[in-house]
């Protein structure tokens, strides 16, 4: 009995030191509300009548956004170049074991062209309260198409 007292503090104190360690925090970051477009960078390898490669970076302003609503609904606009809304899903890729963001056009509208059911996935590279970063990419009989799009609360 003497010696359950001091192994029975000892315990306790044990417990009491580890709840208070700093701990992994697996909260997922919430992605819902109005995001600024920082950046979308584009590069493409371009093969045979595809042409050569070809790079282009849209720096956004204040009107380019992304917002992603709780309903599962997202409105893109992007200056002249996409306008879009759509429904989106957050998956889990089993292989880079990223989450990835998958994009259902219902309607997309691409320098004057409108596009039905297009679709679109990138993986979430980043995520926090403030800050997200997207990237994509794409192997096509064109050539390779890689996509970085940098997003900010």
């Amino acid at each position: 009995m003497k010696n359950l007292i001091p192994a029975s503090l000892a315990l306790i104190i044990a417990l009491a030191l580890y709840s208070c360690g700093k701990g992994s925090d697996n909260t997922p970051v919430n992605i819902i509300g109005n995001w600024s477009i920082v950046s979308d960078s584009t590069y493409n390898t371009g093969i045979g009548p595809y042409g050569p490669p070809s790079t282009s970076k849209f720096i956004g302003t204040a009107a380019d956004h992304y917002d992603f609503t709780s309903g599962g609904n997202l409105t893109i606009h992007e200056g002249d170049i996409m306008t879009g809304t759509a429904t989106y899903t957050i998956t889990n890729d089993t292989i880079t074991k990223l989450k990835r963001l998958n994009i259902k056009f219902s309607a997309l509208d691409e320098g004057g062209s409108t596009i039905s059911d297009a679709s679109k996935s990138f993986d979430i590279k980043s995520l926090d309260s403030h800050n997200m970063v997207l990237y994509s990419s794409l192997l096509s009989p064109g050539g390779a198409f890689y996509e970085t799009v940098v997003l900010k609360k």
